[in-house]
């Protein structure tokens, strides 16, 4: 028997946070999905320890996922090394790369469950010519100042991180808080690439993917894995507005929440787990 939800959501007015009650559905949510990078974690940073230890409470009453822009070495590195040995991984599904790969823990190792939508060499170089040159039109882009690599190829997924993988966490945030930089920058891009994806992702990234190898896809892949309709699912994420990673999670009908960092996300989490039945304590 599941259990009624209140959440208490969090919304940003610009000056201050402010309280208030968002009554999501009827019953419990049968699993639940996050994004990573400004929801669990900090971009490209590893979660918390308490942000852990939510996750792993969680973990224990409810299949729960991991889907992410993200590769999964990434997820593997910051996430899977600092999960406790006694966390139900049974329960755990990750989606890294927009969902272009699945990987379930199974005969206690993680391994592939499917891998789809490989970008073909020719496309790479395709969508990495059409970034560059779209970058130098744009004076926000071309003059910003970036540390380290800003190109990442996740085989299945271009990703560009605007500031350089190495900028100091301030200036990842700092560079396009509101994400219209990005978002203005995806749709010159978008109208480019009409046969690929153009996603904002993280607190500094866009991400392009081949067209509809998106999140969509994991959400709708775990309903049937687990035989649970989309709608009794909730999906937790910073990019729900349109153009974002996480917006295309909503046409599938699952309930989402989003998030303004993991300040946030840790409270969403408290809720859930004070309203769900047989919770266990914290460590």
């Amino acid at each position: 028997m599941y259990h009624k939800v209140i959440f208490l959501a969090l919304v940003y007015n610009h000056r201050s946070f402010y309280a208030t009650l968002l009554i999501m559905t009827d019953t419990f949510p049968r699993a639940i999905l996050f994004d990573l990078d400004e929801t669990l974690a900090e971009s490209f940073q590893p979660p918390t320890p308490a942000m852990l230890d939510r996750f792993e409470r969680l973990l224990a009453i409810v299949p729960t996922a991991i889907i992410t822009g993200g590769s999964y070495l990434r997820i593997e590195h910051d996430f899977l090394s600092v999960l406790r040995a006694h966390a139900n991984l049974s329960n755990l599904f990750l989606f890294p790369n927009s969902s272009a790969e699945c990987f379930l823990f199974k005969n206690e190792s993680w391994g592939l469950e499917y891998s789809i939508g490989a970008l073909t060499p020719e496309e790479k170089e395709h969508i990495i010519d059409t970034l560059l040159q779209t970058v130098a039109e744009i004076p926000d882009f071309k003059d910003a100042p970036f540390f380290g690599n800003r190109i990442i190829d996740r085989g299945v997924q271009i990703a560009y991180t605007v500031v350089g993988l190495d900028a100091p966490q301030e200036i990842k945030m700092a560079w396009d808080p509101d994400r219209s930089k990005r978002l203005r920058f995806c749709e010159v891009l978008g109208a480019k690439l009409p046969d690929f994806e153009v996603l904002v992702g993280g607190a500094s990234t866009v991400d392009v993917t081949r067209k509809g190898m998106d999140k969509a896809y994991g959400v709708q892949w775990l309903s049937k894995r687990l035989d649970i309709p989309v709608d009794q699912m909730l999906y937790i994420g910073d990019a729900l507005f349109p153009g974002g990673n996480d917006y295309v999670v909503i046409p599938t009908g699952i309930h989402t929440q989003i998030v303004n960092g993991p300040e946030e996300t840790a409270k969403i989490i408290d809720e859930l787990l004070t309203a769900a039945p047989n919770t266990p304590p914290l460590n």
